[in-house]
């Protein structure tokens, strides 16, 4: 049985006057898939977060999340479409509490999203999911970068999510901190939640992804399964060099 798409990316290419950010990539995401999202600093991948969740058009391309063009949308309307995501720098709301940044997002949910005692139910199951029932009460600024982090996943799993893509949400963090993170994406998945995972940490990609797309200078460079992409000639010289790749 073919499993059902969830996202389409369809000839995306983005430019910012003469430069060209994306050029012609496409790729899908499956429901209930990790798909790891690779490539060096500047690939591109911030860039394609930014058009997925509509903070920038794309120049050229469509994106299609089960039937519904996302091009053109507001943020908000994309995460009520069930698609939302997370930034490279935690983005709390300064001078809120860990239950109102998270409530907050919880009214941006794609189903209830009027219903205010669902609301507070999405709350409360979010910050327990990730662990952070003791840190309620806490301002956002006071928090530790793990637990910052922590409230990114929570504010996305309270809009009852269908699509999480995470922007390099391991970055900073101690070894412990890493490990419940990807517990918690890996939770996700099983919950039937597709995540689409940027990372610089790429044994933390292979690890928990179904598959890998690799992007480098703002082109897809290959997919394919965590094994296969590992061994690719093409993803080795990206990260190793020319050098190393003809000599292994």
């Amino acid at each position: 049985m073919t499993q059902q798409r969830l996202l389409d990316v369809r000839n995306v290419s983005k430019k910012f006057g003469g430069v060209i950010a994306l050029d012609d990539i496409s790729f899908h995401v499956q429901h209930a898939e990790v798909l790891g999202l690779i490539g060096p600093n500047g690939a591109g991948k911030s860039t394609l977060f930014n058009v997925i969740s509509g903070l920038i058009l794309p120049t050229t391309g469509e994106i299609v999340l089960e039937g519904c063009t996302l091009a053109g949308m507001r943020p908000d309307q994309i995460s009520a479409l069930g698609a939302v995501r997370t930034f490279q720098s935690a983005s709390l709301l300064v001078g809120m509490n860990v239950w109102d940044n998270v409530h907050v997002a919880s009214l941006f949910r794609s189903r209830e999203a009027s219903d205010a005692e669902a609301a507070v139910d999405c709350t409360a199951r979010a910050i327990a999911y990730c662990g952070l029932q003791d840190r309620i009460h806490a301002l956002a600024e006071s928090l530790t970068i793990g637990e910052q982090k922590r409230v990114e996943i929570a504010r996305c799993i309270a809009t009852a999510p269908r699509l999480v893509m995470t922007d390099e949400i391991l970055a900073g963090l101690n070894p412990a901190d890493s490990e419940s993170i990807l517990e918690m994406l890996i939770g996700l998945k099983k919950q039937g939640v597709s995540v689409i995972f940027v990372e610089h940490d790429v044994r933390s990609v292979m690890r928990i992804s179904d598959r890998v797309v690799v992007i480098a200078q703002g082109k897809k460079l290959t997919e394919g399964s965590p094994d296969a992409v590992a061994r690719d000639h093409k993803v080795i010289e990206v990260y190793l060099g020319g050098r190393y790749a003809q000599h292994h």
